[in-house]
């Protein structure tokens, strides 16, 4: 615990520097440079996501994750514990789930670049491959707009992995993800489910599942 009390000594001290490297682009790849040594002194496997709200007058959010891994959940708690109160920033342990439904369900989410492409998670759709019962763990296909444009790129699954998690939130998406493939998005994509009923649809799975066989007499 001792390297988030020094993670969160040096970010109070430099709020502001780090303020200005975000929403300014001063000094923003020394500023986060430093930022990420220090995370990483609490653990190699954590980083962090900044969510800049439409609103000015609300705080900047830091997520903290560890993409589901259970042995760093005491660690991502207490970075959101042990921080201390920030002016312009708020900490968050976890990549939560989606709350904004209703306004993915419209079109109407922001859209998340990708080189020199935005996709939204509105524009994502998802097949069922596989279910274990057993695990309760699936296996999809993500179908995604742009895919030949993007299909040789390096970081395509991470991203697409964040994107799932930003769906589910990384907890559930450690927990019931096995496995997934990518295609392009067709033309005709009805028979296809966005992306953003993936939650509900879990859900489903659970009950049809649990449901108790007929007795034989």
């Amino acid at each position: 615990m001792k390297q988030i009390e020094k993670l969160w000594t040096w970010f109070q001290a430099n709020e502001q520097e780090f303020n200005n490297a975000l929403l300014l682009g001063i000094n923003t790849d020394e500023v986060l440079a430093q930022f990420s040594k220090k995370l990483y002194a609490v653990s190699r496997r954590i980083s962090f996501i900044v969510k800049v709200p439409n609103d000015e007058e609300l705080p900047i959010i830091i997520v903290f994750t560890g993409g589901g891994y259970r042995k760093l959940f005491d660690k991502l708690i207490a970075l959101e514990e042990m921080a201390p109160k920030l002016e312009m920033f708020r900490p968050q342990a976890f990549i939560k789930p989606l709350d904004n439904v209703e306004e993915v369900n419209l079109g109407l989410d922001d859209p998340i670049f990708f080189e020199d492409y935005e996709i939204k998670i509105s524009d994502v759709r998802f097949n069922l491959l596989d279910f274990n019962i057993k695990t309760k763990q699936l296996k999809l296909t993500i179908y995604l707009p742009y895919y030949d444009e993007l299909k040789d790129f390096e970081d395509l699954y991470d991203y697409l992995e964040m994107l799932l998690m930003e769906v589910l939130g990384e907890i559930k998406y450690k927990k019931h993800i096995k496995y997934f493939e990518v295609a392009l998005l067709p033309e005709h994509h009805e028979s296809l489910l966005p992306l953003v009923e993936l939650q509900d649809y879990i859900d489903y799975l659970y009950t049809i599942n649990s449901r108790k066989k007929p007795r034989t007499i």
